[in-house]
């Protein structure tokens, strides 16, 4: 994957924006703030098989989580066969 997920929590206001890197593959996210989410071993591409599962959720019970996906967001090289 060459390009990561944007995660930004949505409460009335836009946060602002706060990086992390993460070679961590799947997990539990409480969002308490904006942030990036990417995949193992951003920006090089993720190991082959790779599965990575992320059960992500908000502080609130009524507030929302707005995921925006890179406008360049590919699941596998255009190379691969």
């Amino acid at each position: 994957m060459h390009c990561g997920l944007v995660l930004i929590l949505f409460m009335g206001i836009l946060l602002a924006v706060k990086a992390f890197k993460n070679d961590k593959c799947g997990g539990n996210i409480r969002i308490s703030a904006a942030n990036y989410l990417t995949s193992p071993g951003y920006p090089l591409a993720y190991p082959s098989s790779q599965r990575c599962v992320w059960v992500i959720s908000a502080p609130g019970p009524h507030q929302r989580i707005l995921i925006n996906f890179n406008p360049h967001f590919d699941l596998e090289d255009r190379e691969c066969k």
